[in-house]
């Protein structure tokens, strides 16, 4: 039978590498590798016209413009997380979200990055692809020698600091630094730079151990390929075979022990690394991820016919809960993502938005101007969903007011101090919320902890209250209240104050069910998501915006006495659960009618 196809994309190595793998060992596939340069793209995705799957080493999936090219067509997009990128992912979390309306299939080539991707709300398996050939085994060399992996310009990255230290604390021991870059004069006088190595194996054979401590991994190729040479390992992972090492102490009093044994002439070939190579041989995992492929094939979606298509852009959070929503609850429009922070992706969305009847935008209101003109000359009908902030561009942008003011344009607002300020530049806009993403069923009952809870995105940390609730913390550092802090973004914690930083999370509900108050403070504000949510779930909210069953609070005074009263309720045991707010948000705000309202108004425009 003829071979499938598959393009192959992201990580350079590990994607030639898999490309050879599967062509040399896995006989019902047939793979090509394209790099991320302009012209590998559009070879790319000319290649996607004969292509039965789009594989993507690397998070959070191919090129936009590519992606594009595989819904059209129909076929699976399979992505494979290495490491590094869920890091990456990690801090754009709002992307993330926009990825997970699409019908990828996920894989992870580390075990423990199937959890860290489960904490991001990515649910992905572990199917390991980075594979090792046998190899004639070479003794220990005579001289006890280390070798590490620290290629600009990321030497930070992979521990240089920590490589450094350790080599300090062996001045004996000469440790031999591999990848490209040029030699560090700040160095210790042990470390040599080989830059480049291209012969991999020998370099191995010539070294007793491998150190790796990198800030973040996947399964490194290079370690499998280390244990394969029955080298020891020295890792800041646990790995079977390999010595786990966290600190530069743990390090030199290991490395400290393998170079004695080695002087004494005890020091033995790490045999138990040839074993858990092995588990990694090529044939055997090419005919395991073939079947993957094949399965991803089999259950590919196919596209349900739908009266019309709308392409959405703007901000990714409120974009992904509407496709999401949109394509759960109704069937009469199909949703496709438009992207616009590559030349190329703006290609893409110039593409898409042709097929489509409709523009939909969220809170970004023109994310290219190249998209905005090309939308202008097709007279493309447009819904503009205002969520607030997005007004500082539009209040100094006459051309802009025109045309939200034009034939084909219609504007919606979330809540009715955002319609004020559209009315005021002439703009009528009807109400329409952007829907919650989960309305629970059950409230969960108060913490027996009094605690507070603040929203301080990665960007625009001040315009969202920082200051204020650095003072709020400051305020309340030795009473008996717990603060959390979600979004990523950084603010100042004094000694004493118990605060948790908790970065961005997926599923707010287990905080939700540890706060007592929401507080929010913005410079500016639409009908905030997380206001909605606790209300939803009976918590108390503290928000400068005037809102049933919220507090209005406009200052840092006035919220200081807010939670000063609170804090007396919870300690007389008076602040109960407020399911009024809860039942009344929920009626008021349920999913299903807010989604109606968006799409009527894409009927209308259309």
């Amino acid at each position: 039978m003829p071979r499938r196809r598959a393009v192959v994309v992201g990580f350079s190595y590990y994607g030639h590498a898999l490309a050879r793998l599967m062509n040399a060992h896995a006989t019902s596939w047939s793979m090509r590798y394209f790099d991320g340069s302009r012209i590998g793209t559009l070879a790319s995705i000319a290649a996607a016209r004969d292509a039965d799957a789009i594989v993507s080493f690397g998070g959070p999936g191919p090129n936009a413009a590519l992606a594009a090219a595989a819904r059209r067509r129909g076929i699976p997009v399979v992505v494979i997380w290495a490491g590094s990128d869920v890091q990456r992912a990690a801090r754009e979390p709002q992307m993330l979200e926009l990825i997970k309306c699409l019908s990828y299939t996920h894989l992870a080539d580390g075990p423990w990055l199937v959890d860290e991707l489960r904490a991001l709300g990515l649910e992905a398996r572990y199917v390991p692809v980075t594979a090792v050939e046998p190899c004639t085994l070479a003794p220990l060399p005579d001289e006890f020698s280390v070798f590490t992996y620290l290629p600009e310009p990321r030497r930070a990255f992979y521990g240089e600091r920590t490589v450094y230290a350790i080599a300090r604390g062996l001045p004996n021991v000469r440790f031999d630094v591999i990848g490209r870059g040029a030699p560090n004069p700040g160095a210790p006088s042990n470390v040599r730079f080989l830059g480049y190595v291209k012969e991999m194996g020998a370099c191995i054979d010539a070294h007793t151990a491998l150190l790796r401590m990198p800030e973040h991994d996947g399964k490194s190729m290079l370690v499998l390929e280390t244990l394969a040479r029955a080298r020891h390992v020295l890792w800041s992972y646990p790995f079977t075979a390999a010595t786990r090492v966290r600190t530069a102490t743990e390090a030199i009093a290991t490395l400290a022990d393998l170079r004695d044994l080695h002087a004494r002439g005890d020091l033995e070939l790490n045999r138990a690394g040839t074993v858990v190579a092995a588990a990694f041989e090529p044939a055997r995992l090419a005919l395991r991820f073939a079947r993957e492929l094949d399965t991803a094939v089999e259950r590919r979606e196919t596209r349900a016919e739908r009266g019309a298509t709308v392409a959405i852009s703007g901000l990714n959070l409120f974009s992904a809960q509407v496709m999401r929503l949109a394509r759960e609850r109704s069937d009469r429009w199909d949703v496709v993502p438009m992207r616009t922070s590559a030349r190329l992706e703006v290609l893409a969305s110039m593409l898409e938005l042709r097929r489509a009847d409709v523009w939909y935008s969220i809170g970004a209101p023109i994310g290219s101007r190249w998209l905005y003109r090309f939308a202008r000359l097709l007279r493309k009908p447009h819904v503009m969903h205002w969520v607030g902030s997005d007004l500082e561009r539009l209040c100094g942008d006459r051309a802009l007011q025109r045309y939200c003011r034009g034939r084909g344009i219609v504007n919606l607002a979330e809540v009715d101090w955002t319609a004020r300020r559209l009315h005021a530049l002439g703009i009528d806009a009807q109400i329409a919320p952007l829907p919650v993403a989960h309305v629970p069923t059950e409230l969960p009952s108060m913490p027996s902890e009094f605690t507070v809870l603040f929203y301080v995105p990665t960007a625009r940390g001040a315009f969202y209250g920082r200051a204020e609730y650095e003072r709020l913390i400051r305020a309340f550092a030795h009473r008996a209240v717990r603060f959390l802090v979600v979004g990523g973004g950084e603010l100042y914690v004094p000694p004493g104050a118990r605060v948790e930083r908790l970065g961005w999370c997926d599923d707010l509900d287990p905080v939700y069910a540890r706060t007592s108050v929401l507080v929010r403070l913005t410079r500016g504000d639409g009908l905030s998501i997380m206001v909605l949510e606790a209300l939803m779930r009976g918590r108390y909210v503290l928000w400068t915006q005037s809102f049933p069953f919220a507090q209005q609070t406009r200052s840092y005074r006035e919220a200081a006495e807010d939670l000063e009263r609170l804090l007396e309720l919870h300690e007389r045991g008076a602040l109960a659960l407020r399911t009024d707010a809860a039942r009344a948000t929920a009626a008021a705000f349920e999913p299903t009618r807010a989604l109606e309202r968006i799409v009527d108004a894409w009927e209308r425009a259309r």
